[in-house]
């Protein structure tokens, strides 16, 4: 899912099967995968990515397992009191919050490496002469933003003095195409993939072509903390795929984030840069290694 956060995904996610694990574990635990529908929609695009960098890393530790989506729609804010209470999911992704890290069992490793935090914006395409004109936070104050209900981007958004409206995500993009809304920030990563799926049935959106959002953001694992044998397996799972190179290869061989290099021309738009008041202090010290850019690669 988030924004948050739920990602996007790889053209064709990984099976099961796709990292067949060298040994099974010790035990013969299954775990049981339930992650929040966050949509009507058969597929969502958004669920390839971090489905796949899950089954990569539970392959890594020979982990027996299954992932399905839950069987009914769930905003954010309501996945994440059932997998508190241990009821309909059993898996979570979502933005990076010391409110969710308390609540939760975290699994404190970013799995878009910080590229969340890069906001690109939905926009409706007859306003991009507005956005053009728009030079500091101060001008951007003067838009309001649409977010999702139950994201932590609100919170950081708000923090910041940016107007915001939360709503329903599907409901978001008719909103930009309507102008109820002037912008809805997305990760560069995966702006041009929903854009692309939601044109068909809104034709105005495009991605705004002059500005960048950037805050410490990204989105972690989370389990319920009853559930520390989940938790303890994607963890090993992550840190063995950053240990043999299988983390970054799956990362850069991601078509949503070589499009985000290639399209999202970072490096010539106009910064605007806010902090996050939501970052942990645990979070905020984990090391470069974690975080697109700042390792150099």
């Amino acid at each position: 899912m988030t924004t948050n956060t739920r990602g996007a995904g790889n053209a064709v996610p990984p099976t099961d099967d796709a990292y067949p694990p060298p040994a099974r574990a010790q035990n013969d635990e299954v775990f049981t995968i339930v992650y929040p529908r966050a949509t009507e929609s058969a597929t969502d695009p958004r669920d390839e990515y971090p489905l796949g960098l899950l089954r990569l890393a539970l392959n890594k530790v020979g982990a027996r397992y299954t992932i399905r989506p839950s069987t009914t729609v769930m905003e954010q804010a309501r996945a994440a009191v059932a997998l508190q209470q241990g009821t309909e999911v059993t898996l979570l992704w979502n933005g990076m919050s010391a409110k969710l890290e308390r609540e939760l069992r975290p699994i404190r490793i970013p799995l878009f490496r910080g590229v969340l935090g890069y906001r690109l914006f939905i926009i409706n395409k007859a306003a991009q002469a507005k956005f053009s004109a728009v030079r500091t936070l101060d001008d951007l104050k003067r838009l309001t933003a649409g977010q999702a209900l139950g994201w932590p981007d609100v919170d950081i958004l708000q923090a910041a003095g940016l107007p915001v409206e939360a709503f329903r995500y599907d409901l978001l993009f008719r909103l930009v195409g309507l102008n109820r809304i002037d912008y809805f920030p997305r990760g560069a990563n995966e702006i041009f993939a929903e854009v692309a799926h939601r044109t068909p049935d809104v034709p105005d959106l495009a991605v705004e072509s002059d500005l960048v959002l950037v805050y410490p953001f990204d989105s972690f694992f989370y389990t319920s903390k009853a559930n520390e044998a989940l938790a303890a397996a994607i963890e090993r799972g992550l840190l063995k795929a950053y240990e043999d190179g299988s983390f970054l290869k799956y990362f850069n061989d991601s078509p949503y984030i070589r499009q985000m290099l290639t399209e999202a021309h970072l490096d010539s738009r106009r910064r605007i840069e806010i902090p996050n008041p939501l970052l942990s202090p645990e979070t905020a010290a984990l090391p470069d290694r974690f975080w697109y850019g700042r390792d150099g690669r």
